[in-house]
């Protein structure tokens, strides 16, 4: 019995709502350290530091995720289990007095975080075939891109005009988290989503030996799944080690190095993230209609665009930084960058069987993380070393470069894809 588009929908909203809390949480803390970092001094460094504990935890504990998550009703639990731990760390940063109760705060954030992505991404990838899925995977995405925008406007407005206090922010939102964990396991059993997922597997009727119709051998196959595995996670490290510095350090900059106010570099932040998750829809819609190619061509366009955006940001910090120039030049780069964001997810999903999915997206996320969890801590030393984001900058133009370099290699592999017909359905 075919399974109804309004099952698929329930299950990617269900998903989308919790990635998007999931950032919300995450860049609430970055969007208040030029709050916290008044009754807490700390270096830039050891605001990276900070930036990239969260990110570490998720790069270690994502395969033990993925593994406990092949079975569906662990998942959906899991992720539940992952918003409580979003409201502890939220009250942890409340009661914070040093960098030593922010630091368990960050270890509480990425353990809530790494529960989400290799469940949330499987379930959004198996619920929608090749020829909806990238849509699917950007509208899952946007969400994430959207909580990341809307955390700096909301929390810093919460903190300066209504509490005065951004202890009492962070109080909210821990509350905010409780009551959504309940309403979404009420989600979970009355609306049968468990069960209804398990459906759309099933109405899927796909296995390894359906989904490859090909002569190639069990070795070469193998063979084909490890080069991908390989070649998507060193693309998505560097692109997530861009994304992880873009969210994280955007307001502090505009702050520190560009003369804006507090609550308005929250602000223009949520406009700049916002513009993002506009054309991260709209990159995975071109590339439905395109399939596999199409997707790789829009991760160059992408990186290409992001590049050009990054070298603006320098020339414009060096010789003309006037807030409205910066801001176009960030709003370049949000528009270029996110343009691939649900793409390259849709892509893994063309190119990994369905079983493995979940498996493979903790991996990818494990791996590519540390790249991401380190880039804080090195941009965070670049600041201090230059006092200038010029520095910053050229580190993220050569990790946007080596996503490009690697992407144009692994274009040429998708003419062996497509000749053996490995493109999942």
């Amino acid at each position: 019995m075919s399974v109804n588009l309004k099952t698929r929908v329930s299950l990617l909203s269900f998903m989308s709502l919790a990635h998007w809390i999931h950032h919300v949480e995450l860049y609430a803390f970055p969007a208040m350290l030029i709050l916290i970092s008044q009754d807490i001094h700390m270096s830039y460094l050891e605001m990276g530091i900070l930036g990239s504990l969260p990110t570490l935890i998720m790069a270690l504990t994502s395969p033990g995720i993925g593994y406990l998550s092949r079975n569906a009703r662990a998942g959906f639990i899991i992720v539940l289990i992952g918003i409580f731990l979003f409201a502890l760390s939220s009250f942890t940063f409340s009661v914070s007095e040093e960098f030593f109760s922010l630091l368990i705060g960050n270890v509480l954030l990425g353990l809530g975080c790494t529960t989400f992505h290799p469940v949330g991404l499987g379930v959004s990838a198996n619920s929608f075939t090749g020829q909806n899925r990238g849509k699917a995977m950007a509208v899952n995405h946007a969400a994430g891109v959207i909580g990341t925008a809307i955390s700096p406007l909301g929390t810093l407005g919460l903190a300066i005009f209504i509490f005065n206090d951004w202890r009492q922010t962070f109080s909210l939102l821990g509350l905010g988290c409780l009551v959504l964990m309940i309403l979404m396991t009420c989600w979970v059993v009355f609306q049968r989503l468990i069960p209804r997922y398990l459906s759309v597997i099933e109405d899927s009727d796909l296995d390894i030996q359906e989904d490859v119709k090909n002569n190639l051998s069990k070795s070469d196959y193998k063979n084909w799944i490890l080069v991908t595995l390989g070649v998507l996670l060193i693309i998505s490290a560097f692109r997530g080690g861009v994304y992880r510095l873009i969210s994280f350090f955007t307001v502090t900059l505009l702050r520190d190095f560009y003369g804006v106010g507090s609550f308005d570099a929250g602000v223009m932040t949520s406009f700049i993230l916002l513009l993002g998750s506009g054309t991260d829809i709209y990159g995975a819609y071109i590339s439905d209609k395109s399939g596999s190619y199409g997707r790789v061509r829009i991760i160059l366009v992408s990186a290409i665009g992001t590049g050009l955006a990054i070298m603006s940001l320098m020339l414009l910090t060096e010789y003309f930084p006037e807030i409205g120039a910066i801001l176009l030049g960030f709003s370049f780069f949000a528009i270029c960058f996110y343009l691939a964001g649900g793409t390259l997810q849709a892509l893994m999903s063309d190119l990994v069987p369905r079983e493995y999915r979940t498996f493979f997206y903790s991996i990818v996320f494990s791996l590519g993380l540390v790249v991401s969890s380190i880039a804080p801590t090195v941009f965070g030393a670049l600041l201090d070393l230059f006092q200038s984001p010029i520095g910053g900058f050229a580190f993220m133009f050569i990790l946007i470069g080596c996503s490009f370099l690697v992407t144009l290699i692994f274009q040429k592999r998708l003419a062996f894809a497509l000749k053996n017909d490995l493109i999942s359905p």
